[in-house]
């Protein structure tokens, strides 16, 4: 795995954590790039649009609808995969 891809991975993962203690889950401290999101429980609806908002501004991308999909978009690593498939990492 490349640095930038680590890199990436991290960043998510940390902005992922940081949107879970603003909804107040202490224990959110890490995660596994391949752990289902919605599975752990830590995003709410808006908090997974912000997550959303946040990728596309940290990324300079625009997601089409037609990719919001759990394949896409369900773990990190799925998110990294997203950016390699695109061009920008």
């Amino acid at each position: 795995m490349s640095d930038a891809r680590t890199a990436v991975e991290k960043a998510i993962e940390s902005k992922v954590i940081e949107l879970a203690h603003a909804l107040g889950i202490k224990d959110a401290h890490s995660l596994n790039p391949e752990d289902v999101l919605a599975d752990k429980g830590w995003l709410d609806s808006a908090s997974l649009m912000e997550l959303l908002i946040w990728f596309e501004d940290s990324y300079c991308t625009e997601i089409p609808q037609e990719d919001l999909t759990q394949e896409t978009f369900g773990t990190i690593r799925a998110m990294a995969d997203y950016l390699e498939r695109r061009g920008i990492l």
